[in-house]
């Protein structure tokens, strides 16, 4: 083998190794991945624990692991759509709504949801979101490639909704034995 061959074969296996090795590190953490996009599992509790801890609530109810992963998946996609409306909810703005509702350094995906929430509630009192609208966030939410985390359901394109799911092995009680 010639120098430049057995380099070329060095920095390939050094290649494979690095890949297969972020691959394996990642998937222990992941929640769900949408379009190539990975929400990792840790960045879905944060969301959630400083969501529910907002005083006052942004939201009529609090957020379940599996109400955090669907509005963590749809926000993209939602808040493009909005955009394309003229209602966006800038940084500054999704900042300081958590911040007068108790949340001083709010992560990412806190921010996303304080966006989202923002944003919808704004098109709502303003009449802004058509039925043309509504079918339209329909087929770009179901076009999404997501793979969830089976511990928190099932990505169901139709409602663009992550689904629980009852894994086979947990039978009901109601089951006869």
């Amino acid at each position: 083998m010639t120098l430049s061959v057995r380099r070329s074969v060095a920095v390939l296996a050094l290649g494979a190794a690095l890949v297969t090795t972020g691959c394996g590190a990642t998937s222990a953490d992941r929640a769900a991945t949408v379009d190539g996009t990975v929400i990792s599992e840790s960045e879905l509790q944060t969301t959630m624990r400083e969501v529910n801890a907002m005083e006052p609530a942004l939201l009529q109810s609090s957020l379940s692991p599996s109400g955090t992963l669907t509005a963590l998946v749809q926000a993209p996609v939602v808040l493009e759509l909005l955009a394309g409306k003229g209602i966006a909810v800038s940084d500054s703005v999704a900042r300081r709504t958590a911040s007068e509702r108790g949340l001083a350094d709010p992560s990412e995906g806190a921010l996303e949801i304080v966006r989202l929430a923002t944003a919808i509630g704004t098109a709502q009192q303003g009449g802004q979101i058509t039925e043309a609208d509504a079918a339209t966030l329909q087929e770009r939410l179901g076009a999404l490639d997501v793979t969830i985390n089976p511990r928190y359901g099932r990505f169901d394109p139709q409602t663009a909704s992550v689904q629980l799911t009852q894994p086979g092995w947990i039978t009901s009680t109601d089951a006869p034995q």
